[in-house]
């Protein structure tokens, strides 16, 4: 397995700031943060590469066209949900290809389909000019932007201060077994952000993380989509 260091060395050496969603969770999988199975195939290698990967990976699938000529995937079409079959594949490989984008070095990532979560949450950092390294926690996917219900604390921090940011936020409750629903797994969380806060005091060079949405589960977490930008 690559290091953090390799990776974002990698990134540094072709002048990028920006990690692809594909490099961001191989990053995170290097600290042991749970990510889909994931494989990255050149567009250029043809359908039959697209569809070995799909077979290794297992259905259902997720393909998506990365580029960085296409900034919102979701809004160009470059996103395919609940891939079960070959012949499912067939057609969002022909679909993702024909999306204009002058890129010869596109790419499509095939992903595991994650199950339904408990909730999303989103677990992010930032280096605040003033207290270095923070690390942010709340509820995630559409509503973090909406209810802005989030806590924060500064890097490295201990298992104490990462149940008192959970215990902080609004949603709590949603966590805690809201009408029925089985109770997300708190140490697998803690676990997520103190890895995450550990990640930004050791790199400053890393501005920005989100892992947005990160599943909750009620035996884990998985990181379904993140973004990684460093310091320019």
């Amino acid at each position: 397995m690559v290091t953090v260091e390799e990776i974002l060395t990698r990134v540094k050496s072709e002048n990028r700031t920006v990690l692809t969603e594909f490099e961001s969770k191989e990053l995170l999988a290097t600290i042991g943060i749970p990510i889909p199975g994931q494989a990255l195939v050149p567009v250029k290698d043809g359908m039959d590469a697209i569809i070995n990967s799909c077979s290794q990976i297992g259905y259902p699938v997720v393909m998506k066209l990365m580029s960085d000529k296409i900034v919102h995937k979701s809004d160009s079409g470059a996103v395919k949900l609940n891939i079960h079959t070959e012949e499912d594949a067939k057609t969002a490989f022909n679909e993702l290809v024909a999306i204009e984008c002058e890129d010869e070095t596109k790419a499509i990532s095939v992903q595991q389909m994650a199950k339904s979560p408990i909730t999303e949450i989103i677990i992010g950092s930032l280096q605040d000019p003033q207290f270095g390294a923070t690390v942010m926690f709340g509820i995630g996917g559409i509503l973090v932007e909406v209810m802005k219900d989030v806590s924060f604390r500064i890097a490295p921090i201990s298992d104490f201060d990462a149940d008192e940011m959970l215990h902080e936020i609004k949603g709590f409750k949603i966590l805690d077994g809201y009408r029925g629903k089985p109770q997300a797994d708190f140490e697998a969380i803690k676990e997520t952000l103190k890895k995450v806060a550990q990640l930004a005091y050791d790199h400053p060079e890393i501005a920005e993380m989100d892992l947005n949405p990160l599943f909750t589960y009620a035996d884990g977490v998985l990181a379904v989509d993140a973004r990684i930008i460093l310091k320019a």
